[in-house]
């Protein structure tokens, strides 16, 4: 019978470490100091806290209506810190349109623009509170720059600065009072709502008169 060779047996040493991966139970865990930072998501667990709402920021989040129509921040110009007091502003425009009811009517629109008439201190220069409507397509959607330039120049502009002339002796019912102004720059004239107009000077006390109109003519 044929022979057959024995397999040959490897006798030396399995190095077991080679073979086991796991660590060794006999080292101790690394300090605390050791171990790598952790980072936190601050906006999750460590952001700040929201600063308390105003007056007129509450009313805004009680009644749905009244925040439904702002669209855009209508009152981004207003300093955040300072409070609106609803009740007091209702109270003075109740003295201006000389009626309880203060919602806008031509009626009550006659009276400010009287009151308006009265107060304003000349000259008054203005500037856009935001876009007006014709510029928004170029401003937030996509229309051309180049064109958007080209328009300026006979078109008013949120960027320019007017002088106020005269206010008309009437009022619309979709705008309100309306002025004619004259652009600062090259003397152009335009016809305006002066609701979309502030004052550029924020001391004079033509700020508050136009704010407090744009306010109501807005609200109510």
């Amino acid at each position: 019978m044929p022979k057959f060779n024995k397999p040959k047996v490897n006798n030396s040493k399995v190095n077991k470490s080679k073979l086991d991966d796991r660590p060794e139970q006999s080292k101790s865990l690394p300090s605390q100091s050791e171990l790598p930072p952790v980072q936190l998501d601050e906006t999750i667990v460590a952001g700040r806290r929201p600063k308390p709402l105003n007056d007129f920021q509450r009313l805004l989040a009680e009644v749905p209506e009244l925040r439904a129509g702002f669209e855009r921040e209508m009152f981004a110009h207003l300093h955040e810190n300072l409070p609106f007091n609803v009740k007091q502003f209702e109270s003075k425009i109740k003295k201006i349109v000389g009626a309880k009811d203060i919602d806008f009517s031509l009626e009550n629109a006659i009276k400010y623009l009287d009151y308006i008439k009265q107060n304003i201190k000349l000259p008054c220069y203005v500037t856009a509170i935001e876009e007006f409507e014709w510029e928004e397509e170029y401003t937030m959607g996509s229309g051309s720059k180049k064109e958007y330039a080209r328009l300026k120049k006979t078109q008013p502009s949120y960027t320019d600065r007017f002088t106020i002339n005269r206010l008309q002796d009437f009022v619309v019912q979709e705008e309100g009072i309306l002025v004619e102004v004259q652009r600062v720059g090259d003397a152009q004239k335009f016809m305006l709502p002066l609701s979309e107009l502030e004052s550029v000077d924020e001391i004079s006390p033509n700020n508050q008169l136009l704010n407090d109109y744009a306010v109501w003519i807005a609200n109510y």
